[in-house]
């Protein structure tokens, strides 16, 4: 694992209840959220570490030099990772891909 097992991850609840796959991580101001990618949250989110996660889904090792400011996201747990910056201000920039 080239993450540390007990990064503190936040998850939205439909990743903590194993209901759907996680689709989306973010990184940002050192935080990591590893998200489902819906909006249909009901709030309730969770902080885990992502050795957690990490066994679920071995392709999140993959994200571990994300840097800060991106994010990545696939269409389904069988697709390839797309890594982006996100501008806060202006939203994502989907030309500028790592």
């Amino acid at each position: 694992m080239k993450f540390i097992s007990n990064l503190g991850v936040f998850i939205c609840p439909h990743i903590f209840e194993n209901t759907r796959p996680i689709l989306l991580v973010i990184h940002d101001e050192g935080d990591w959220q590893c998200l489902c990618g819906q909006y249909d949250h009901d709030g309730k989110g969770h902080l885990v570490g992502i050795g957690h996660l990490i066994q679920r889904d071995a392709s999140l090792d993959e994200l571990f030099d994300l840097q800060d400011g991106w994010e990545a996201e696939r269409a389904s747990e069988n697709d390839a990772w797309i890594r982006r910056f996100v501008n806060i201000n202006q939203g994502t920039n989907p030309d500028t891909v790592q």
